[in-house]
């Protein structure tokens, strides 16, 4: 009974340090990204326009931020009015609406990228990198479970395999709004033309 019972509260304390550990990294992400006039929840809409394919709706960046969409949608009202990110009409179905950055939102995430990449540095620099594949490993693992337990009619082994595709292709896209960030390929062709 004892070892039971120690089990369920190693789960509990588990999932009240990962819970809690989440919360305190969006606050230091909140900090830093305040730097450039955003919250962290603005940071995350930016990040999610610049990377999911366009058009780009409410619904996705919802998907994205794992968010309802109202909750988006006030977010991005705010953004609207502060001159981040524009609406319009999409042109094929007059009742969507798709979301770009404007010039401004461009370059808050420019501004914000590095010090987020600095926080995450930062925080990561007490693990090391075997432990952060580990992390890694076993974070995919519980959102897994957690996929399957709030969806259970999706097939959630291929919804993770997106996901990781998803990742390498964010990192890829995320380089272009980080200064230096570009890829070294890119890089050097532009040197050529310079030249």
């Amino acid at each position: 009974m004892k070892g039971k019972l120690e089990g369920k509260s190693q789960n509990l304390k588990a999932f009240m340090f990962l819970h809690r550990t989440r919360d305190l990294l969006f606050r230091c992400q909140d900090r830093v990204v305040a730097e450039s006039g955003l919250t962290a929840e603005q940071y995350s809409v930016l990040v999610a326009i610049a990377f999911l394919d366009a058009p780009v709706r409410a619904t996705d960046i919802g998907r994205w931020m794992d968010r309802k969409v109202n909750s988006v949608s006030m977010i991005v009202d705010r953004m609207v009015k502060a001159g981040l990110v524009r609406r319009a009409r999409d042109l094929p179905d007059r009742r969507e609406v798709r979301l770009a950055m404007t010039s401004k939102g461009e370059q808050a995430l420019k501004s914000a990228n590095p010090p987020v990449a600095r926080l995450v540095e930062e925080v990561f620099s007490s693990l090391s990198r075997d432990q952060t594949e580990t992390l890694i490993r076993l974070l995919e693992t519980l959102r897994g479970r957690a996929l399957q337990h709030c969806y259970p009619e999706v097939n959630t082994e291929d919804l993770l395999s997106y996901e990781t595709e998803d990742m390498d292709r964010f990192l890829k896209r995320m380089s272009r709004y980080t200064p230096g960030g570009e890829p070294p390929v890119k890089r050097r062709r532009s040197a050529r033309r310079r030249e």
